[in-house]
């Protein structure tokens, strides 16, 4: 059975001794981040650490439950919906979870959000699925005895809060980045205006990408394709190619830069024009108090300069398709310590709000990365 709210009296008492486990006004996972999370950010920039939330005395029942937030709490663990393997996101190596989600959890959970009584929050990821909409589907299913068996779901979740009646999401803790289109190295496609008329696969069971697909490429044929993996890799996307069943594959950048890499696929287009993924973390639509407490957490830890040398880490790839050399109405420029692509806008384009022309023209999946000593093309100003 499902534990009672956290009684009133309990909740008064903690706030009164300075251990807030999540009594905070709530904040809509759908609505926009705090101007303090916000305000003053540019691309390639980390954004200003946001102000302290200020604690407000609110029954669990206002924010929709505090059962499984008080759980977590209590037991110092989370238990972990994910999809495995899914690199660069989660993967088990020589028995020890690695990924980019693993690494954030921990930071995310270490948070005071989580720890009010200091110590830490283990990550319990023994909850694993094969395929993408079992992950978020895991937070709806219950043991032989009726109890929940996961608390959160996460695997680059793009789902939205009407999608699976019974589970909401969080604001996002990686965006971006955009969908792909991933070829062959031979391959003649090297646009967005190559792709008319072919067979393009997509992820079956995300209606995102399905209602990209189909608007951004009206005259292609889009065939969906399963993920599962292929005797324990996630080989689908090399597997369809190969075969012939599509021309080319449009998925997520960041999960496409792992299970290319080694391979002769590349990013012919890294980001898409009109994509911009947001990936957010799932819980159950009770689990208010959990969800509000996540969201300041993701809040605090994209500001800190660890979760930028996280981004970089997982996310580089050495499969970019080459950009075309610079021609006569263009000039090329070599990143400096301490550039971002917003400020190398504003020094060559006149407009640090032009970095998006940039990133285009160099065939970049996310303004953050970039490194120093990179050749950028500047495009015609």
């Amino acid at each position: 059975m499902a534990l009672k709210p956290v009684p009133r009296l309990i909740l008064i008492v903690a706030v009164v001794g300075g251990a807030v486990y999540g009594g905070m006004k709530y904040l809509d996972s759908r609505g926009p981040a705090s101007p303090a999370a916000s305000a003053g950010a540019q691309p390639g920039e980390a954004p200003p650490a946001p102000a302290p939330a200020k604690a407000v005395a609110v029954a669990p029942a206002a924010t929709g439950g505090g059962a499984t937030f008080q759980s977590i709490v209590d037991k110092g663990t989370v238990r972990v919906s994910v999809q495995s393997p899914a690199k660069p996101f989660y993967y088990v190596e020589n028995g020890k979870p690695q990924g980019f989600n693993y690494e954030f959890l921990k930071v995310l959970f270490a948070q005071a959000e989580f720890t009010p009584r200091g110590g830490q929050v283990n990550i319990d990821t023994d909850h694993t699925v094969d395929t993408y909409p079992d992950v978020p589907a895991a937070l709806l299913k219950n043991d032989n005895r009726g109890n929940s068996t996961v608390d959160i779901a996460i695997d680059g979740l793009t789902f939205t809060d009407e999608d699976l009646p019974g589970v909401v999401y969080s604001i996002p803790y990686v965006e971006d980045f955009g969908y792909a289109l991933i070829t062959p190295r031979t391959s003649s496609i090297r646009s967005v205006e190559d792709v008319d008329g072919l067979t393009l696969g997509i992820l079956k069971g995300d209606p995102d990408v399905k209602a990209y697909a189909a608007r951004q490429f009206p005259k292609a044929r889009l065939v969906e394709l399963s993920d599962e993996s292929i005797n324990g890799e996630r080989t689908w996307i090399q597997n369809f190619i190969k075969k012939g069943q599509v021309d080319a594959i449009i998925y997520d950048y960041p999960f496409g830069v792992a299970e290319i890499r080694g391979t002769d696929l590349q990013f012919a287009v890294s980001k898409l024009p009109g994509s911009n993924i947001k990936y957010k973390i799932g819980v159950r639509k009770a689990d208010g108090q959990l969800l509000e407490n996540i969201n300041i957490a993701i809040r605090k830890v994209k500001a800190l300069p660890e979760y930028g040398e996280l981004v970089k880490k997982y996310f580089t790839s050495a499969n970019l398709a080459k950009v075309k050399s610079a021609d006569k109405t263009e000039t090329v420029y070599v990143v400096k310590a301490g550039d971002t692509l917003s400020k190398i806008a504003a020094a060559t384009l006149g407009n640090n709000m032009r970095f998006g022309e940039i990133e285009s023209r160099n065939n970049l999946p996310n303004p953050n990365l970039i490194h120093v000593g990179q050749r950028l093309v500047i495009p015609k100003g």
